[in-house]
């Protein structure tokens, strides 16, 4: 009794002790609490993307559209869970480099800082997802580090670079282009024809003197841009801009005239515009080359019925035509001889009553 006695005492005495700082306590408690949870910040406003800093970077320093950012990120779907993981990646802001929401947010950062971003489906991955480890309508996490920031000139580049960063933006339109988002593949191909873009005379390579480019170094970058044009037209064919497509076909053929895939292609572009005798002709071109290619055949058969089936339709039409006249015609010139006849006997009788007639008077 004397221990419980004792502790009960102590108790009270700490109670007593320590019953002016309770108010204080609870304060500073609710200050820590209110701090932790204003840690995430909705930088959108729209609850879209979440975003907790880390790592303070240098102030008012955010990157600006078009320059080069060079980045450290996390890609995680859950805790400990790392899908993706990237030092020193290089991104042109604005360019579809990488998933909006994470453009958004680099955007949105200053050099050095580094921070936790937690992005909806809307602006990641969407319904699609990543398969096989993201899935559909996901919201994702990024740890990301703004290592540095830089503006970058095309024309200051060496071909190695060029290439480089030509080939690294048709592989991101190839991207775009197999989840269905055209618009955007488009915007990549053509930034890598920018890059890829024929170099006249020579260029500057960064502390050496200006070179000549050798012919195996043109003909590489031309195979280059041939291949993204190639896939440019395939991303306008599924927009249904022919017209647009056509002049990337064109282009690839005045380069390859024997290019499968472009034939194939303008072959698709010119039976969409009901043009049908000239994808043939574009598909016997490629057949040329490959005269066993099954698609290429197959579709020669497809275009062979269409032509069959547009005559047969020509020739019923013709006949309707044509046998409809020959009719009309025939009973035309039936009711043009009974209309004879009928006025003619008409006028007989007139006459044969009038004759009648006088001869009674006479009589």
């Amino acid at each position: 009794m004397s221990i419980e006695y004792e502790e009960n005492n102590e108790q009270e005495v700490n109670q007593e002790g320590t019953a002016h700082k309770t108010d204080d306590d609870s304060t500073e408690k609710n200050d820590e609490n209110a701090q932790v949870e204003n840690e995430w910040v909705d930088i959108l406003g729209s609850g879209v993307i979440q975003k907790k800093i880390l790592k303070e970077g240098i102030p008012d320093s955010h990157p600006q559209r078009q320059q080069t950012c060079v980045i450290n990120y996390e890609l995680f779907v859950e805790e400990n869970d790392i899908i993706q993981k990237e030092e020193n990646f290089e991104i042109e802001l604005g360019d579809n480099d990488v998933i909006q929401g994470l453009d958004v947010s680099i955007g949105l950062m200053n050099v050095g800082e580094k921070c936790i971003l937690k992005i909806k489906p809307r602006l990641a991955f969407g319904s699609k997802g990543l398969p096989p480890k993201i899935g559909s309508e996901t919201t994702i996490t990024y740890v990301v580090e703004l290592i540095s920031v830089r503006d970058e000139e095309i024309e200051s580049m060496n071909i190695s670079q060029r290439k480089i960063k030509g080939n690294k933006k048709r592989e991101r339109g190839n991207y775009w282009y197999g989840r269905g988002e055209n618009s955007i593949a488009i915007q990549c191909y053509r930034k890598a024809l920018d890059y890829l873009d024929e170099v006249e005379g020579g260029i500057q390579f960064p502390g050496s003197k200006e070179e000549e480019l050798s012919d195996s170094a043109l003909q590489e970058l031309l195979e280059d841009r041939i291949s993204v044009y190639n896939n440019l037209a395939a991303a306008q064919i599924r927009m249904e801009s022919y017209d647009a497509a056509l002049m990337s076909l064109k282009t690839v053929l005045k380069c390859q005239p024997n290019n499968i895939k472009a034939l194939f292609r303008q072959s698709r572009v010119y039976k969409a515009k009901t043009e049908v005798l000239s994808a043939i002709q574009s598909l016997l071109k490629a057949k040329e080359v490959a005269p066993n290619d099954p698609d290429i055949n197959n579709e020669l058969v497809k275009l062979n019925q269409i032509v069959e089936k547009q005559k047969k339709t020509e020739r019923e039409l013709a006949k309707r035509m044509f046998g409809h006249s020959s009719k009309q015609y025939k009973k035309e010139q039936s009711s043009n001889k009974v209309y004879f006849w009928a006025t003619l006997a008409a006028t007989l009788a007139i006459g044969v009553a009038g004759l009648a007639s006088y001869r009674l008077k006479i009589f």
